[in-house]
């Protein structure tokens, strides 16, 4: 059945704009807001244009894949440039990651499309029939959508023709653009349409057979007739649109017979030889249909353990399919309702990881796994819905049976010969997993690394341990000539290290992709035991931000830059950092002459138990102390740290620019790494809480929790008094284990709890002072009781 044709849109309807994913990066880092066109056919060379900020200088368009060559980009003004992109006519269709490198820095992640075919330009106006844009089946187009815009194609069907046809829109990972697809017929009613997509997600494909020859036309629009003039590409033609394959993976090489699943024609079979997996273990294999081959692949698990096919009846722990340990197992839910079983065998005190896949092979399965014992009770051990994304991780002890059940269904209990999954049983063995986090959330800030030639630049690594506490190494084996990474070491506690990169005065300009080896041990011993697992969030949007795309690579990108216009140095600390103590770190910024800016100075790696803010250094300063903190309960031990130093941008006048426009913009730069250790404090007071009146004094009587280790005289002040109470500086001689505070309270100081009263000590350590500090304590002031009052008539007082 038709249905009523659709009047476009209504101007009484207040449009829902999506928020545009344009990131603001730190200001030294150039901002990629869009790329025209978004995408080119393979073999093909184009003229594409770049728009964003800081793009002034731009020195550089690097694809991380070494694919596609650019020529030198031209920069129109500091928002726009242009470059002169090649295909090669064997790159594979997909997305290209993108950087554009200027004098300073190194952008946030774009992506560029290569497509199989051909692809125009959308022709304006083309909001209605009569000024349809008129396409050959087999072409591309693309094109943008303001809001409450819609743009309409017209193809030329004969009876019984099919038409398929494809947004990309949300996967061009530019912005925020959810589109809907639609097929009407010359009369304006719809024959087929789309939203959202399996496989697809917010982008939408569609597929029909016609019974009528005639002019049909193709409409899209953002789903809520929003758009922010996102872009698109809308791909027409002929081709298969299979969302998931049945058996949905194997080992790579070998030769399998898909089923695929998902068009509206119906299911077909394809022999195909299975690539080698990417670095998320999926291979994209393109479905083929009688010559005609989908515009989007359909992700496979590659793997080579011994796969378990579930088949019915499975649905009673009696009747679970085996399945060996370590191995894998594809099933799928043939109805509503439906349950499988698995019997994994392994044997008793291992552990293993359980991974499903459902959503990322395409499949419409909400994937909820629950690991039982397999004994008469059939007790559960644990079970998931949605940890690695829409699908299951669960991890297994195996009990004293040597097995355990598996228990499989959709969350919704929905069914049908598309609701397909696969199920990995791994060994958990020990492994550290690093990434970089971003220095703002919903950001790209601070995810890779421009280094200054002749100065240095830091990241902070993150590391996810299984199984492993053994202190660990990063290694960069493809670093840019002329740049080296500090070494770097995370040991537990720790949850992650700072890497300071370092550029030669000399070294050439240019960018690079490193994957990073996580190690243990030294010499004969070293093995590698883990490597980067990089996240980077492409696209945002409503409800509250939400990441829509995140693209993920084993690879880090790390570029030499111009050099900055200033530098920093760190002293090494005189002294360890006492628990419970602060520390005063001196820092020097070196600036070149006509660089005036203020520098913001940080500590990206802060160890378990030490505490540190921002230090904003001002234009006239060349030294600065860095003040840092340490807890009771830090790990006693040295650690390797480093400063970094945001150049801040100088204030730019109404009528003249910055005096060094470049330095203006934010530059990152760090300290060499150097040693901070944590050591027992030398002296260790604590005192009772004191109370006493207003006008009046009282002594803080201080203890020494065990005997003092230090030798000479340490000063003692009193910290966190309230207004209009004094204490005096005292000395603390070698071997006290006690020390009276005397406070003088003022009528009219403050009555009440005051808390936090710490006694500062500082101990002499040779010609440096080391900061203790004790326990916090309080001090209570009270009103002085009133007089007595005789009572009327009685005996005077």
């Amino acid at each position: 059945m038709r249905s009523h044709p659709l009047l476009g849109p209504c101007l009484a309807i207040t449009a829902i704009m999506m928020v545009a994913c344009l990131v603001r990066p730190s200001a030294a880092e150039p901002a990629l807001a869009r790329i025209e066109p978004p995408a080119a056919p393979q073999g093909a060379s184009v003229d594409v244009k770049i728009t964003g900020t800081e793009l002034d200088g731009a020195a550089e368009v690097f694809f991380e894949s070494g694919r596609i060559t650019a020529a030198a980009p031209v920069t129109e003004n500091d928002t726009s440039l242009t470059v002169r992109l090649t295909v090669p006519a064997d790159c594979p269709p997909g997305p290209q990651r993108l950087r554009v490198r200027t004098a300073d820095g190194l952008s946030q992640l774009r992506m560029f499309h290569v497509l199989p075919g051909e692809h125009l330009r959308e022709r304006e106006p083309n909001n209605g029939f009569e000024q349809a844009h008129a396409l050959e089946p087999g072409r591309a187009v693309w094109g943008a959508v303001p809001n409450e815009d819609v743009d309409v194609f017209k193809v030329h069907l004969p009876a019984g023709g099919r038409i398929a046809a494809a947004v990309d829109a949300m996967r061009l990972d530019q912005q925020t653009l959810d589109p809907h697809l639609e097929l009407v017929d010359a009369e304006g009613f719809v024959v087929a349409a789309c939203d959202d997509h399996p496989l697809l997600a917010q982008d939408a494909v569609l597929a029909a057979t016609v019974e009528k020859e005639g002019d049909y036309f193709l409409r899209v629009r953002e789903s809520a007739y929003g758009g922010g003039n996102g872009l698109y590409v809308l791909h027409v033609g002929d081709f298969p649109v299979p969302h998931v394959a049945w058996p949905p993976g194997g080992a790579a090489g070998a030769v399998l017979e898909v089923e695929w699943f998902g068009d509206p024609a119906g299911p077909f079979r394809q022999q195909v030889t299975l690539p080698p997996p990417d670095g998320d273990g999926l291979a994209r294999v393109r479905a083929v249909r009688e010559g005609r081959t989908a515009v989007f692949p359909v992700p496979l698990r590659i793997t080579a353990a011994p796969l378990a096919q579930a088949a019915e009846p499975d649905d009673q722990p009696e009747k679970a399919v085996p399945a060996q340990a370590p191995g894998a197992v594809a099933g799928r839910m043939d109805a509503s309702d439906d349950v499988d079983w698995i019997r994994v065998a392994a044997p008793k005190g291992t552990k293993w990881k359980v991974t499903g896949w459902g959503r990322r092979l395409g499949s419409p399965i909400d994937l909820v796994i629950a690991a039982h014992r397999d004994n008469d009770k059939r007790e559960r051990i644990t079970s998931n819905d949605d940890t690695d994304g829409p699908d299951s991780v669960l991890q297994v002890t195996v009990p004293d049976e040597g097995a355990f059940l598996l228990r499989v269904n959709d969350f919704e209990r929905r069914g049908g010969p598309d609701f397909i999954y696969w199920i990995d049983v791994e060994p958990i063995v020990p492994q550290v997993t690093v990434s970089v986090p971003p220095a703002q959330t919903k950001t790209q800030q601070r995810l890779v690394a421009a280094v200054p030639r002749g100065n240095r630049t830091a990241l902070l690594f993150n590391a996810a341990r299984t199984e492993c506490s053994d202190p660990v190494r990063l290694e960069f084996p493809e670093l840019p000539g002329g740049a080296t990474a500090l070494p770097a070491a995370i040991a537990d506690p720790a949850p992650n290290c700072i890497v300071v990169f370092e550029a030669a005065v000399d070294a050439p300009t240019g960018t690079r992709v490193t994957p990073v080896r996580v190690v243990r041990g030294e010499g004969e011993s070293t093995q590698q035991i883990g490597r980067l697992r990089q996240g980077t969030d492409l696209v945002f949007g409503e409800p509250n931000q939400t990441t829509y795309r995140t693209s993920v690579s084993d690879r880090i990108a790390v570029a030499v830059v111009e050099e900055a216009p200033a530098t920093i140095e760190v002293a090494a600390p005189p002294t360890p950092i006492a628990r419970r103590g602060t520390l005063e770190l001196k820092v020097k910024v070196i600036r070149v002459e006509g660089y005036a800016g203020r520098v913001r100075l940080e500590m990206p790696f802060r160890p378990p138990g030490i505490g540190a803010s921002s230090v904003e250094v001002k234009e006239a300063d060349a030294e600065v102390t860095f003040p840092i903190t340490c807890t009771a309960d830090a790990p006693v031990r040295e650690w390797q740290v480093a400063l970094t130093a945001t150049l801040v941008p100088e204030a730019e006048k109404k009528d003249k620019q910055p005096a060094n426009r470049r330095a203006a913009r934010g530059m990152v730069i760090a300290s060499r790494p150097f040693a901070l250790a944590v050591a027992e404090p030398l002296v260790e007071m604590t005192a009772a809480k004191a109370v006493v009146e207003q006008g009046a004094a009282v002594k803080l009587v201080y203890k020494a929790a065990r005997p003092p280790t230090f030798s000479g005289t340490a000063k003692a002040r009193l910290l966190g008094l309230p207004a209009k109470t004094e204490a005096p500086v005292l000395d603390l001689p070698a071997g006290a284990d006690t020390l009276e505070v005397p406070i003088t309270v003022a009528a009219d100081a403050p009555p009440g709890k005051h808390d936090n009263l710490i006694l500062r000590i500082e101990v002499p350590v040779g010609d440096a002072v080391m900061v203790h500090q004790s326990a916090a304590t309080s001090l209570r002031i009270d009103k002085p009781l009133p007089p007595a009052v005789a009572a009327v008539g009685g005996p005077a007082p």
